[in-house]
């Protein structure tokens, strides 16, 4: 087997595994409602990486094959045909790309491994401010200082005590990634993290009956997923936080309700469009061009998913 072909393997069995295993814990941790999700399977990600950096060290030119893993995770995310696509490609994509620039600077190593864990860690927190910022703008931002200054510093909280309190959280975060990629880097990604743990999650993700034909949910009901999800917590917190500033600090209702339809068509096209996305087309066409070795492992990843479902 050449070496083209064997990171192709590598590409599509780890991208797939990631892929099912995204699904199956994602389904476990919905199920139970357990919160701070995010958070969890980006951790599992990371392991996934590492196990996968350490198992492809042998392979001449490998430094970006974890990158690729996640970015073929993130395509066959676009290939299912139910269910929020552009934000968890977005995060998969990302956090290979951060981990990877670990590996690309310090070498498939303990060093490396904890840098690129504590790199993918931080982008759950980057992730929603950049989409909260494209959504609402800078007022959103300079709403929630203005309710702070008229709130909380009557209860005695200050914003340093926020700020390290946030920064906490960040830290433990990185500071658990850190002893993952250690855990991965003294067990060779084998120990803890055997077939058995990936067994019992691919089951789970079939027993979801996940799909990845490409069938697309009608319409009608994208749409109205797409209009419910404007209804999550955090959007309409954003919204009644941004409304509020507007009314106290202008008192002109036709602008507040002209700045205020911004967010919500931006947010339903975006939930829109996280909904329909799908790279199934852009596959076939990457066949004969530049990126035609990630869209084979793409295919690889694809084929052996079809088998175990």
């Amino acid at each position: 087997m050449s070496e083209e072909n064997k990171k192709i393997e590598i590409v599509g069995h780890y991208g797939a595994t990631l892929s099912l295993i995204e699904i199956g814990l994602g389904s476990l941790l919905h199920t139970f409602k357990v919160p701070f999700s995010g958070i969890l399977l980006s951790l599992n990600q990371g392991f996934i990486l590492c196990r996968a950096a350490i198992l492809s060290s042998n392979i001449p030119q490998n430094q970006w094959i974890t990158y690729s893993i996640s970015n073929v995770a993130a395509v066959l995310k676009s290939l299912s045909p139910a269910g929020k696509k552009l934000g968890p490609m977005l995060s998969l994509s990302m956090q290979g790309l951060l981990f990877n620039l670990g590996i690309v600077v310090f070498g498939t190593n303990l060093f490396g491994l904890c840098a690129g864990m504590a790199l993918l860690s931080v982008w759950t927190f980057i992730q929603p401010l950049i989409t909260y910022y494209l959504f609402f703008g800078e007022k959103l931002f300079t709403a929630a200082d203005h309710l702070y200054e008229k709130t909380i510093p009557y209860h005695g909280i200050k914003k340093e005590m926020l700020l390290w309190i946030f920064l906490g959280i960040v830290v433990t975060k990185m500071l658990a990634a850190i002893i993952i990629g250690i855990i991965a880097w003294r067990t060779k990604g084998e120990s803890i993290y055997g077939k058995n743990y990936e067994a019992g999650l691919i089951k789970v993700a079939r027993e979801k009956g996940i799909s990845l034909d490409t069938e697309k949910t009608p319409q009608k009901n994208v749409a109205w997923l797409a209009i419910k999800d404007l209804f999550r917590p955090l959007f309409l917190v954003s919204i009644v936080i941004t409304g509020l500033f507007l009314y106290f600090s202008q008192h002109d209702y036709a602008q507040i309700g002209w700045y205020l339809m911004r967010p919500v068509a931006i947010g339903f096209i975006f939930f829109y469009f996280s909904r329909t996305l799908t790279l199934d087309r852009w596959l076939i066409k990457m066949e004969s061009g530049k990126l035609r070795s990630f869209s084979l492992g793409c295919q690889t990843a694809l084929a052996k998913i079809r088998r175990i479902i």
